[in-house]
């Protein structure tokens, strides 16, 4: 088996699939979910896993702590920081069955939203179909599944990143 690509398939400075830019992201999503190794993988930086303390804004995405979600009581920051975005990115670990995101979270944003399913590169069919239900029950219309580890489906994700 051979190792995964480690590099990201863009940057912000590089034009992405469509030819525009990345749009200005807010990661959002649960503990562990995979929020900060996508946005290193559209980077292009090497994984580094740090356990992010608050909001981190690099370039054009703000990745958040997944405590914002979690705790009701820390939620306003989420929302604060999407008031500075162009797309609320909502993240589900397709390997946590239990429902995160509260149902109908995306009319908490005034701004679009797009649902990210990650880590099925580790999941069970089953697991992503769950995964997949969860973000549509939270409002996501679209849901792109991916491994942002491996890359797999980096690049049907990034037109709408674009």
């Amino acid at each position: 088996m051979s190792q995964p690509d480690h590099a990201g398939p863009q940057t912000p400075d590089q034009p992405a699939a469509d030819g525009g830019r990345l749009k200005k992201l807010l990661l959002v999503g649960s503990v562990g979910c995979g929020k900060t190794t996508l946005m290193q993988r559209l980077h292009g930086l090497d994984f580094v896993y740090d356990k992010t303390q608050g909001l981190e804004w690099q370039d054009e995405i703000f990745d958040s702590p997944g405590e914002f979600l979690e705790l009701w009581y820390l939620r306003h920051g989420l929302w604060t920081a999407s008031t500075d975005v162009d797309l609320v990115v909502l993240m589900h670990a397709a390997t946590t069955i239990e429902m995160k995101i509260p149902p109908g979270f995306h009319t908490y944003f005034t701004k679009p939203v797009v649902g990210v399913l990650t880590k099925i590169d580790i999941a069970e069919p089953w697991m992503i179909v769950n995964g997949e239900n969860l973000l549509h029950m939270a409002g996501c219309r679209v849901v792109h599944k991916v491994s942002a580890l491996t890359g797999q489906g980096i690049a049907e994700l990034l037109p709408d990143l674009s």
